[in-house]
C-alpha cells in the first residue's frame, strides 16, 4: 500500500494547509495537555506534521516503508520512525503524552478493528495522555458514486488522480503521472469504513478513554475527536 504514490504524496496533499494544521494541534495540546513533552503520530506518512512540531520529542509510526523512507530524509535522526500497523504496532518505549491519528486514517479500520485499535493507542499513552483523532466521513456525510478529479503539478511532475467513491466507503483511484520521460499509470484502492459518531464514541469508551468529545476545528473540516486515558 502507498508504494506507487509515496514519491508524490506530498504533492498530492499540498492542498492541505499544513502550517495551520500544526498550529491548531499545538494549540489543542496547550489547552488539554500543557505539560506534554512527547508526541506519537500514528499513520505519520511522510512526516509533514511531525516536521512542524519540533518543540516536542517525536515518534512516528506508519504501515508503509516507502512513506517512512521519505519521512527519514525529511526528519533526519531527530525523530524515531517505526514501521507497523496501527491495529497492533509495538514500540520499544511506549508512554507518549499525546497520540495523533490524522487525515481520516481511522477510516481504514473496519468495525471489528475499531475498538482493538483504540486499545492499542491507549497502551501507548501515559496515564492522563491525550488522544487526538481526525475522523473519516460518517455515513451521513459521505457522497457516493461521484467522480473526483484532482490535478497537482510542480516543476518535475504532473499528477492527475481520478477517484470514485463506492456506497460502502471504498475509494478507487486511477492515477496518471506525467514527467519528462513520459506517462505512467497505476490504480489504488482504499477500503474505508464510514463510522457513525455514536459508534466512534462507544469505541473510545470501550477502549478505556474518558472525556470523549468531538470538537469543531476549522483547520480540519470534519472536526477532531479528543479523548483522555485515565
Amino acid at each position: 500500500m502507498f508504494t506507487d504514490i509515496a514519491p508524490f504524496y506530498d504533492l498530492v496533499k499540498s492542498h492541505r494547509n499544513h502550517d495551520a494544521e500544526a498550529a491548531a494541534i499545538g494549540s489543542l495540546i496547550q489547552q488539554h495537555a500543557p505539560e506534554a513533552r512527547t508526541i506519537l503520530e500514528v499513520a505519520c506518512g511522510t512526516g509533514t506534521l511531525l516536521a512542524r512540531l519540533q518543540e516536542y520529542e517525536r515518534t512516528g509510526v506508519d504501515v508503509s516503508e516507502a512513506m517512512l523512507d521519505i519521512a527519514r530524509k525529511k526528519l533526519g535522526d531527530e525523530v524515531a520512525l517505526v514501521q507497523g500497523k496501527m491495529q497492533d504496532f509495538q514500540l520499544p518505549r511506549p508512554g507518549a503524552d499525546v497520540l495523533l491519528l490524522l487525515d481520516g486514517a481511522i477510516g481504514y479500520m473496519g468495525p471489528a478493528e475499531l475498538e482493538p485499535t483504540l486499545s492499542t493507542f491507549a497502551g501507548h499513552l501515559v496515564s492522563g495522555g491525550l488522544l487526538v483523532v481526525e475522523p473519516w466521513y460518517t455515513p451521513d456525510e459521505w457522497q457516493p458514486k461521484k467522480i473526483h478529479v484532482t490535478h497537482h503539478q510542480d516543476d518535475a511532475v504532473t499528477v492527475v488522480r481520478v477517484g470514485y467513491g463506492h456506497p460502502c466507503g471504498r475509494i478507487d483511484f486511477h492515477v496518471t503521472l506525467g514527467t519528462s520521460s513520459g506517462l505512467h499509470t497505476f490504480d489504488e484502492r482504499y477500503d474505508f469504513t464510514l463510522h457513525p459518531d455514536d459508534v466512534m464514541k462507544t469505541a473510545f469508551t470501550a477502549a478505556g478513554f474518558v472525556d470523549v468529545r468531538k470538537e469543531a476545528a476549522p483547520e480540519f473540516g470534519r472536526g477532531l475527536w479528543v479523548a483522555r486515558k485515565p
